[in-house]
């Protein structure tokens, strides 16, 4: 079955190559919104109890994704629970902000909870701390306002990344939405590695990608932009078919074997 959305996933420049402004938020599907910036997603999803958010974004993005919910006609006050995909402070630097206003529940890996909650990596302050009230594993289901989000412990992007399964229903009908964060990239960039590469990430990632190919889905709903409209449908249509989805996959998966095959010593790791 195809589903039908409005919402595109949009280029971070136009036509001209001038920067496009934030977008405003939209409806994806169903009970599931954007409300992020232009380069880096979050997500808002409606229940029978309150809201859930997946992921807020830069620490300068708080205010934006608040006042994103509020254009949706929703409050920010009715924030019952945060999940963030990983601790990377494009993803994560919002928490305070959101808890703040909301008291809401936030849920993390139990791996990246630490940094979560200090804001500190390597000792540098890189986002406000917020406390983690849910320690994720990977493997258990989160049940709130009638919803199922099934989690899934999916390291590489860092050791607590996860993914985030569950089934919305829409205009159409259920579809399969998985909201993927950055759990499908891995860090192909010496720069990028040894600022944010752990031990084991290469054997990590290998699994993830195991795990990710295993899934079947309707909707993908990743951690920034491009993952749709340069990687899967030019279009920005996040509604993917199989093989689409698997160009993602399996072109991360490629990309980070060609890397480690020109630095063998991140193998060792």
């Amino acid at each position: 079955m195809r589903f039908e959305t409005s919402f595109r996933f949009l280029d971070y420049v136009d036509s001209s190559g001038s920067r496009r402004p934030d977008p405003e938020p939209a409806r994806i599907y169903g009970p599931v919104y954007s409300i992020g910036p232009l380069t880096v997603c979050a997500y808002l999803v409606e229940t029978n109890d309150g809201l859930v958010v997946i992921d807020t974004g830069l620490p300068k993005d708080g205010e934006l994704v608040a006042s994103n919910i509020t254009k949706l006609g929703f409050d920010p006050r009715d924030i019952r629970l945060i999940f963030n995909t990983h601790w990377h402070w494009d993803h994560a630097g919002g928490n305070a902000h959101l808890v703040g206003l909301s008291d809401a529940e936030l849920a993390a890996h139990e791996l990246d909870a630490e940094i979560v909650e200090s804001g500190l990596y390597r000792g540098e302050r890189k986002m406000p701390g917020c406390r983690v009230d849910r320690r994720l594993t990977g493997g258990e289901t989160v049940e709130h306002g009638g919803l199922a989000f099934r989690v899934l412990h999916t390291p590489g992007q860092s050791a607590g990344s996860i993914a985030i399964l569950a089934t919305v229903d829409g205009p159409q009908g259920p579809c399969r939405a998985l909201f993927a964060g950055d759990s499908t990239g891995f860090k192909d960039s010496v720069k990028e590695l040894e600022l944010l590469g752990y031990p084991g990430v290469c054997a990590d990632y290998r699994r993830t990608v195991e795990v990710f190919r295993s899934l079947e889905i309707d909707l993908y709903l990743g951690g920034h932009p491009h993952q749709v409209f340069r990687e899967m449908r030019t279009d920005g249509n996040p509604f993917v078919t199989r093989e689409e989805y698997l160009k993602l996959v399996n072109g991360r998966h490629a990309q980070m074997e060609r890397f480690v095959a020109e630095h063998p010593k991140y193998l060792k790791w």
